[in-house]
C-alpha cells in the first residue's frame, strides 16, 4: 500500500492528519502534489455536453439547445447562479450568440437526471478551460482538421470564418500545422478563428464589457440571512464578483437593487469558497423588501482598474488569524493537483470547494500554507512562492485534459 494511496483515502485518522512532515523530507511541494493528487472525481457525475444554442430567453433565464447526438431541440432553464462564460471570461446570457456551439453542464436531480443548466460557455471558453485552444492538424481548400485537447479530431468547414492574428484580420493559410488556435463553430462550420494573441484580446474586450455591466447593473448575489430586528443581513456574491467584492472594506457604502433601491453599509467581507459573503447594515424597515434566497444585485463604487488587472487578490495582507489566513488562501486559489479529466471541483471553483473527505489536497495545502505562515511570510510572499512552485493555473479556472 503506497503512501499516496493512504493519503487520498476519504477517511483519515486524526493522527495521520496532524502528523508533521519530517524535516529531512526534501521533496518539493510539486513532488508531493503528484503523490497525493489521487482521483478526486467530484465532477465526473455532472452531465456535460456540447450543443447548438438555438434560442436565448434572457428575461426568463432559459435557452433552447440542440444537444449533439440528439435530434430535437429542448428548452432548458438555468439555475439562478449559473456561471456563463464568453471568450474566457464571465458573461451574461444575452452575450452568447445564437447558432454557436456551446459547452453545457447540467444540474441533476436525485436520480441523476438533468433538470437545469449550471454552467454554459462558448467554445472559446471551453478551449481555454481545457488548456489553450485546439491544434491545427491540416488545412486545405476550405476545410481544416483540428485536434481538441479533449476528444477526437474534428473536420470543419472554414470558408466563412473570420480569422485574426492579434488585432489584425488574417487568412487561414497563414496558420501552420501544429499551431494552437481558438475556434468558435456553428453547424455550418467555423465562425471565428483566433491565434493566442487574438483570443487574449477578445478576452480583454469581454472583461471591459463585464466591468460596464457590473457598474451599471451591480454584482450578482443572493440573500442568505436576514436579521430583521438588528438591521443586519448577509449577502453571498457569485464567483464572478471575487475581485470587486473583496476590494470592499468595512464602512463602504453600497446599494441593493430592488424595486426601491436599499442603501447599506459594509460591516464585514469574508471569502466563502469562490464566493464572497458580505455582512451589511441596512435600515430594519428596508429588510421587509427582502427574503432569504432572493437574487439581488449589489451596486458599489467601481474599484480601480488595477483590481481587475492585478495577478493577486485585492485583499492581501489584511489582519487575520492564522486559521483565517489559511482558509482565505484556499478560497483564493484553484487546485494545483494533477487529477485529469473534468473531475476536480477545486480546479473550477477554488480549492476551498474540494471535499477533504474525498481528496487529500485541501488538507495538504493547509499544512503547506501553515508552514509558510510560521516562517513569518506575508500573504504576498506566500503567493509568490506558491506561484513559483505551481505555475499560473493556481490563479485561474481550469480543467485537466
Amino acid at each position: 500500500m503506497t503512501a499516496a494511496w493512504i493519503f487520498c483515502q476519504p477517511l483519515l485518522s486524526q493522527a495521520e492528519d496532524d502528523t508533521p512532515k519530517p524535516a529531512a523530507d526534501k521533496k518539493t511541494l510539486n513532488d508531493k502534489v503528484k503523490e497525493i493528487s489521487g482521483t478526486a472525481e467530484f465532477l465526473r457525475s455532472v452531465p456535460k455536453y456540447f450543443a447548438t444554442l438555438r434560442a436565448v430567453d434572457a428575461p426568463q433565464h432559459r435557452v433552447t439547445l440542440l444537444i449533439e447526438g440528439e435530434s430535437l431541440p429542448k428548452v432548458w432553464s438555468l439555475v439562478p447562479d449559473a456561471e456563463i462564460k464568453r471568450a474566457g471570461w464571465w458573461a451574461r446570457l444575452d452575450q452568447l450568440q445564437v447558432n454557436d456551439r456551446v459547452w453545457v453542464w447540467f444540474e441533476t436531480d436525485r436520480h441523476q437526471q438533468p433538470r437545469a443548466i449550471s454552467m454554459m460557455c462558448d467554445e472559446l471558453s471551453e478551449q481555454e478551460i481545457h488548456g489553450g485552444g485546439v491544434v491545427l492538424e491540416s488545412s486545405q481548400a476550405n476545410e481544416v482538421i483540428v485536434k481538441p485537447v479533449v476528444g477526437k479530431s474534428r473536420i470543419i468547414q472554414a470558408n466563412k470564418a473570420e480569422v485574426f492574428r492579434g488585432s489584425a484580420k488574417s487568412k487561414l493559410d497563414e496558420f501552420k500545422k501544429g499551431e494552437k488556435l481558438y475556434m468558435q463553430t456553428t453547424p455550418q462550420g467555423a465562425r471565428l478563428i483566433f491565434d493566442t494573441a487574438a483570443f487574449d484580446g477578445r478576452k480583454e474586450e469581454q472583461k471591459v464589457a463585464l466591468r460596464k455591466i457590473w457598474t451599471e447593473q451591480g454584482l450578482p448575489g443572493a440573500v442568505v440571512f436576514l436579521h430583521r430586528f438588528s438591521g443586519e443581513m448577509d449577502l453571498m456574491l457569485d464567483h464572478e464578483a471575487m475581485r470587486w467584492a473583496r476590494s470592499l472594506k468595512p464602512g463602504d457604502a453600497v446599494r441593493l437593487q430592488t424595486a426601491a433601491p436599499i442603501p447599506a453599509v459594509v460591516k464585514q467581507v469574508k471569502p466563502w469558497r469562490e464566493r464572497t459573503e458580505l455582512r451589511l447594515v441596512v435600515a430594519a424597515a428596508d429588510l421587509a423588501d427582502l427574503t432569504t434566497g432572493q437574487r439581488v444585485a449589489l451596486h458599489m463604487k467601481p474599484p480601480a482598474a488595477e483590481v481587475d488587472q492585478a495577478q493577486l487578490p485585492p485583499d492581501l495582507d489584511q489582519a487575520r488569524s492564522k486559521a483565517e489566513r489559511i482558509e482565505w488562501f484556499l478560497a483564493s486559489v484553484y487546485c494545483p493537483c494533477g487529477v485529469n479529466g473534468d473531475t476536480c471541483t477545486g480546479d473550477f471553483y477554488t480549492l476551498a470547494s474540494c471535499n477533504p473527505n474525498g481528496c487529500g489536497m485541501p488538507h495538504f495545502m493547509r499544512q503547506a500554507i501553515a508552514a509558510k505562515i510560521d516562517k513569518g511570510l506575508t500573504d504576498r510572499q506566500i503567493f509568490e512562492e506558491l506561484l513559483k512552485e505551481q505555475g499560473p493555473d493556481l490563479l485561474r479556472q481550469h480543467l485537466r485534459p
